[in-house]
């Protein structure tokens, strides 16, 4: 072999390490995938910086995924310090043989610090609002073991809310959108961006992206028209507010479920009435989450705690375990394709601690 054949077959070694190594904390391999040209000289510097060990790889095949860029070899050796600090917690916690997995994904080479000023909800906590009149329609309760809205056409597709803290939004249109169409048959995407460019200076609790609260969102939707996300897209930062202040054309009621059973009165709305806006605690390991039931000892169910926002969409039980089927904002390959299941009956997270569901008038 002479050395330029030696040296090609080790750049070769290096990526199928490294595309594979991709999803190294979920045990899962990917075959070896084509890359641009130009790219495997990136590989190569990442392997002078850091030297070459299986964690490095790691390192590359997540850069390769996500297209990561880094502005100096510093930032490189930092970001790769915080990278395998989080490896080493999603190893350690898919060792524990637990009802679920953890992966690596876009959030690896971030702390939880820094994760949380881009993505999570941070209020002050006496903006987690009044307690609304409980409305849950008392009919057709089955009581049924299992429910899944995907199922019969009622959600939306799986978002991403970019680095911007508008889960409470996301929840929002998609329990609007699954309420149209249930009304109306047919699914019709809405303007996330109109509600944080427009309904600030309505609502003493909002900032936008730093985060707000679904009761928020609703109060600004039933009040206002809401274009499309075609006639006004989604551009991950709030900017001025482009909407007039026409009327709602749909008739837009909510309102919250019961603190005092709050699971079941969430399953009680998610059954009769369809995918509920939830709020819950996100600690640093759920970030990770890739697979199975999500339950943990590290967060509790306080009000003042939850700082991010989902869309319940339905429950069903696995391994005897019941769960929660909740739509996340972190796109499609964040989680089990966008989507978490998280344990039933603990009120796990907060998740039932603040339902607010969604219907046509």
């Amino acid at each position: 072999m002479n050395e330029a054949t030696g040296m090609l077959s080790l750049v070769l070694v290096i990526l199928m390490a490294a595309s594979s190594a991709v999803d190294i904390g979920s045990v899962e391999a990917t075959p070896a995938r084509i890359v641009p040209d130009g790219l495997l000289e990136i590989e190569k510097s990442l392997v002078n910086i850091l030297g070459q060990s299986p964690d490095v790889l790691a390192f590359a095949g997540f850069n390769l995924r996500y297209g990561k860029i880094y502005q100096s070899p510093e930032e490189i050796k930092h970001r790769y310090s915080v990278f395998k600090e989080n490896l080493d917690l999603i190893r350690s916690t898919n060792n524990k043989g637990l009802s679920y997995k953890l992966g690596v994904n876009q959030f690896a080479d971030l702390t939880y610090q820094e994760f949380a000023a881009q993505y999570l909800i941070s209020l002050p906590k006496h903006c987690y609002g009044p307690q609304l009149p409980i409305e849950v329609p008392q009919k057709n309760i089955t009581n049924a073991t299992w429910i899944d809205w995907r199922k019969s056409g009622f959600v939306s597709p799986v978002k991403n809310q970019g680095k911007c803290a508008s889960s409470w939004v996301f929840s929002v249109t998609g329990a609007l959108e699954a309420a149209y169409y249930r009304k109306y048959g047919t699914i019709t995407l809405f303007s996330e961006q109109q509600i944080l460019d427009c309904s600030n200076k309505y609502l003493e609790c909002l900032s936008a992206c730093r985060g707000g609260l679904p009761y928020d969102a609703l109060s600004y939707v039933s009040s206002h028209a809401l274009l499309s996300a075609a006639e006004y897209p989604y551009v991950a930062r709030v900017g001025r507010c482009r909407a007039d202040d026409s009327k709602p054309d749909i008739d837009v009621r909510y309102s919250s479920t019961s603190q005092r059973d709050p699971e079941d009165s969430l399953k009680q709305a998610v059954e009769t009435v369809g995918p509920v806006s939830i709020l819950l605690e996100v600690v640093n390991s759920f970030r990770f989450y890739k697979s199975g039931v999500y339950t943990t000892s590290d967060c509790g169910n306080l009000t003042e705690e939850l700082n991010h926002a989902g869309l319940a969409v339905g429950y069903a039980i696995e391994n005897g375990v019941p769960y929660w089927i909740i739509k996340n904002s972190w796109g499609e390959e964040w989680g089990d394709k966008g989507y978490f299941k998280i344990e039933m009956g603990k009120n796990m997270c907060g998740v039932a601690s603040m339902g607010m569901y969604t219907f046509l008038g």
